[in-house]
């Protein structure tokens, strides 16, 4: 039986430019326009089908019947081909890609992709209707608003352009003409309809979750409903050359991004390279979710990327919803369920430097996975053909991750718009404990009757042994009670009081071989020794190498686990995601969640005993979601400690890169 399915897919493009990329579409001026295409004619939409593609996904043909060819030899009927469409129950919706209504007339800048095969050069950028205000006879380009750049790396807004004058100028300009004047735009304050400059609206409570989602079936969004249950998805063999980690480490800020957000439920799961047999990705349906770098979009009208010293051109990627199936409901709403997703990241990315060290390569791959997650563009409407402020039912942003036009220096990080999509779409507070807490204690017993004179000394809690390495030092402490206590330690076993080694509940050493310790706790009716504590020393670590693995999440005290305020941990890691036990050192990424106070958080090596170094692996403030990668030594029995130096319990989870052995 055929299941009915949706392919959703979204484009992000890039500007030439020393540091600024993402707009939704670049856009040349009108000459290098006329000059890049094909061809370009008027003419009119006869009727639009759509077919199966050779590669197995859905495209759309326009029967176009050509009344001027301005540039080519063009006549006639030609078909006008773009990805995207319905065919026997199923869909595939591709944004920005333009279409045609029945009977339209247009100027269109072609390029050819085959044999009897035309596409509008740069998607919706190439085509413009011809339509009329009631005053003035226009040439309009396909969306209502296209955010982005122009050539001279300055905010483009588009113009509507005089019929008359633009149809000169084109002609000119494709005879060969370069003193053809352009002198055809039309102010916008003249026409009857006057789009409006975004406004960020701050809460969502407005809006509902299908208003955060790209149209797929009518009105319909499309989103997951396996979480919080994981959803895993693989890297493909080609790597992204260059790249951190070959594009895994944009991939992992991706994933950490929407997976952290506390009130949401979102679980996306890195799986490691594929095994090669999952390569059609937004292609086709291949039964895996996929992220593929270096991909030949060709087929789509995609050019490859461009990079050079100071700067890139071109289409980054496509990410979105490959398949969809059947119905899921969230706060009363439908929602067609999303079955696979992909993102394909283009060719010609490969070594991009500038692109790689300034964190927007993180920002570009976390806003397509946003797409696979059903999001649309925070600043358009929700098939991406007008600007958000059009649609009073949505909530708008200009600084959001998902904005077509993706501001730089986010670094992947999640702004205000995207924390409410994915809040409205996926529900789920997944920083809440897991199990109700406690009832509150019970009042406290009446006062016991007044102590005698004197109380004997006994000991409540002993010193404790530990093995550490050599030039750690350790702190060892005794508990007792009694009427004013005095407290004598000594370096031996329990009985030897040749060598003291001081006088308070607590001693402080740094041994450089094993050493005993033991304790007398004396006062006025008496004394008690405490057991032996022996501090077994052992070398330090040897010259290491370090082993990278698959990124582990090895501690998550959410759900009940947070380290209490002013207080070290010691927490057990080999045999942990792998980590053997002549592991000596770690990488790790701790991330604190929504601290309720400011301070900062240690990692140093076990056991308790061990002294906390006077650093902190990350300083974080009240509410705020942080991370930081650390390198340290394990301690010689395997342990580490964490210490939360705030007043507050601090939730964190601890994700192992690798170990040095």
């Amino acid at each position: 039986m055929k299941r009915n399915s949706v392919y959703f897919l979204a484009v992000i493009l890039f500007l030439s430019g020393s540091r600024l990329f993402a707009a939704t579409f670049v856009v040349p001026d009108d000459r290098a326009l006329v000059r890049r295409a094909d061809a370009v004619v008027v003419g009119n939409a006869l009727d639009s089908y759509s077919r199966l593609s050779d590669e197995g996904g859905i495209e759309t043909v326009t029967v176009f019947s050509v009344t001027e060819a301005i540039k080519g030899s063009i006549a006639g009927v030609i078909n006008v081909i773009e990805p995207g469409g319905t065919v026997d129950g199923e869909s595939m919706i591709l944004a920005g890609v333009p279409r045609f209504e029945s009977g339209e007339r247009a100027l269109l800048f072609l390029r050819r992709t085959g044999a009897e095969r035309w596409a509008v050069a740069d998607l919706a950028v190439g085509k413009f209707s011809f339509v009329s205000d009631g005053r003035q006879h226009l040439l309009l380009r396909d969306a209502d608003a296209i955010v982005g750049w122009d050539s001279q790396l300055k905010p483009f807004v588009d113009q509507p352009r005089e019929e008359t004058r633009f149809l000169t100028f084109v002609r000119a300009t494709a005879a060969g003409r370069s003193d053809a004047a352009d002198d055809y735009f039309v102010s916008e304050s003249t026409l009857h309809v006057r789009s409006q400059a975004l406004t960020p609206r701050p809460t969502i409570a407005p809006y509902s979750a299908t208003s955060y989602t790209m149209n797929i079936s009518g009105a319909m969004g499309g989103r997951w409903d396996v979480f919080p249950n994981a959803v895993t998805f693989l890297s493909g063999t080609q790597t992204e050359p260059g790249a951190p980690g070959g594009g895994v480490t944009a991939i992992q800020a991706a994933f950490t991004s929407w997976d952290n957000d506390c009130f949401s439920n979102v679980n996306y799961v890195y799986g490691g390279t594929d095994n090669g047999t999952h390569t059609q990705g937004l292609h086709g349906v291949d039964g895996a979710n996929t992220i593929l770098f270096e991909r030949d979009l060709s087929t789509w009208g995609v050019t490859p990327f461009t990079c050079s010293g100071n700067s890139y051109s071109g289409t980054l990627g496509i990410g979105g919803i490959t398949e969809a199936s059947g119905l899921n409901a969230v706060s009363g709403e439908n929602f067609a369920t999303t079955i696979e997703a992909d993102v394909e990241m283009n060719r010609g990315i490969a070594n991009c430097t500038l692109l790689f060290n300034n964190g927007d390569f993180n920002s570009a791959v976390t806003h397509e996975v946003g797409h696979t997650l059903g999001f649309r563009h925070s600043d358009q409407t929700r098939n991406s053909g007008a600007a958000c402020t059009t649609d009073p039912s949505l909530e708008c942003s200009n600084t959001a991750i998902m904005k077509s036009f993706i501001s730089t220096g986010l670094n992947a990080a999640l702004q205000a718009w995207d924390q409410h999509a994915v809040q409205a779409v996926y529900p789920g507070n997944v920083c809440a404990p897991s199990t109700p807490p406690p009832p509150p204690p019970p009042p406290p017993p009446p006062p016991p009757p007044p102590p005698p004179t004197c109380t004997a000394p006994a000991i409540t809690s002993q010193p404790q042994s530990g093995t550490i390495r050599v030039g750690n030092s350790v702190t060892l402490s005794v508990g007792a009670t009694g009427t004013s206590l005095a407290y004598q330690w000594y370096i031996g076993a329990a009985g030897n009081t040749s060598t003291p080694a001081g006088n308070a509940s607590s001693v402080t050493a740094s041994p450089q071989q094993t050493t005993s310790f033991w304790v007398r706790v004396s006062n006025a009716c008496g004394t008690v020794d405490s057991v032996t504590a022996t501090v077994t020393v052992v070398g330090g670590a040897p010259a290491a190498k370090f082993f990278l693995i698959t990124p582990c999440r090895a501690v998550d005290t959410r759900g009940g686990g947070a380290v209490a305020a002013n207080t070290a941990r010691t927490i057990a890691i080999v045999g942990l995601c792998g980590i053997p036990s002549s592991a000596t050192a770690l990488a790790v990424n701790l991330t604190v969640i929504s601290p309720q106070s400011s301070g900062f958080a240690t990692l140093y090596p076990g056991p308790a005993i061990v002294n906390r170094p006077n650093v902190s692996t990350i300083n974080f403030v009240a509410g705020r979601f942080l991370a930081n990668n650390a390198r340290f030594s394990l301690g010689a029995d395997g342990t580490l400690n964490i210490y939360n130096a705030s007043s507050s319990p601090l939730d964190i989870l601890i994700d192992i890169q690798g170990y040095f052995q």
